[in-house]
């Protein structure tokens, strides 16, 4: 498994990050043990990514990882927000993530983990004017200084990475989360740069677009997601027909292999989180990252021609 720098962070992580957000629906799941997660760590994945907001996730990990015998995996996870609207709606930072809800949050994370810190804690949301107010940065501090945590970063709001640009310009946290997929590649144009320049570790996530980019789903596969059910099926399909019409078979063996290859070629991206909740989407998801990048012109002809700007998250509260 190819290792990348985490920016300047001296933390070396894997290309593959197991996204854990889906590790309960793990179908071997006995005793609390996932074997998505022991095959994910077997074959080199060394940072799992979790979060308070994620049920029994982090329970879920702890048990994993205590059943695993190898080294031991570097954990990202993510502060709960106080505030629902948020994940949509810009609000005060302090309303979202007050001083004594962020503590109590990294010390829930560490009490479920069974560790004693954590090597990278996010904001779960992330809205520009947050920037004017450090009140959370100031308690992540005292949560390093305290040795709770080592990396502090924040998860970019739905589509929305053009709002990160300022903190990290200013080099106010180590890490950022954002998606990055063959439709959304626009933090290729400011983030992902900025970010290497400055030496910001970026978490790339939503590679296969919540299932969209895997080329599985029907129309009633769809309206099960979440995170695509108000998708224009139609208009969906279309797009991926005109991918496959253009990389497939030429550059990759299909679409999900595309994607990951895809973001994993995008300069500035030290990891691609991925929900691998099965033992054969980590085996597919190894195995399509072992082919190393793609030629730049298929990188360029993505980046021009298959951007689409669009936020299906929008309806969901």
């Amino acid at each position: 498994m190819e290792k990348r720098g985490y920016g300047n962070t001296g933390l070396e992580v894997s290309l593959l990050t197991y996204g854990a957000m889906t590790i309960a629906a793990d179908p071997e799941l006995k005793d609390g043990i996932a074997p998505s997660l022991l095959a994910a760590l077997e074959r080199g994945v060394n940072l799992v990514d979790t979060a308070r907001a994620y049920g029994r996730s982090e329970e879920i990990v702890r048990a994993t990882l205590a059943a695993w015998t190898g080294p031991k995996p570097l954990i990202s996870t993510k502060v709960r927000s106080q505030v629902r609207d948020a994940w949509r709606f810009a609000c005060p930072v302090a309303e979202a993530y007050p001083p004594a809800g962020i503590r109590a949050s990294v010390e829930e994370s560490l009490r479920a983990l069974g560790v004693e810190r954590l090597e990278i804690v996010h904001l779960h949301q992330w809205h520009y004017d947050w920037t004017h107010d450090l009140s959370w940065l100031e308690t992540l501090h005292a949560l390093r200084d305290e040795g709770k945590l080592r990396c502090i970063a924040i998860s970019t709001q739905d589509h929305e990475h053009d709002a990160a640009l300022e903190l990290v310009s200013r080099g106010l946290v180590d890490g950022a989360q954002t998606i990055v997929h063959l439709f959304e590649s626009r933090a290729a144009n400011a983030l992902l740069p900025l970010s290497a320049g400055r030496g910001v570790g970026v978490i790339a996530r939503c590679a296969l677009d919540s299932g969209g980019l895997s080329g599985a789903l029907d129309e009633a596969g769809f309206a099960a997601r979440p995170f695509l059910k108000h998708a224009n099926y139609g208009d969906y399909t279309a797009r991926l027909e005109a991918l496959q019409s253009a990389f497939i078979p030429k550059f990759a063996d299909n679409l999900p292999e595309l994607a990951l290859r895809f973001v994993a070629s995008l300069p500035g991206v030290s990891t691609i989180t991925l929900g691998l909740s099965e033992r054969r989407f980590v085996e597919a998801a190894t195995a399509d990252l072992a082919k190393g990048p793609l030629p730049a012109e298929a990188v360029t002809a993505i980046r021009r021609e298959h951007v689409w700007s669009r936020n299906f998250y929008e309806r969901l509260l």
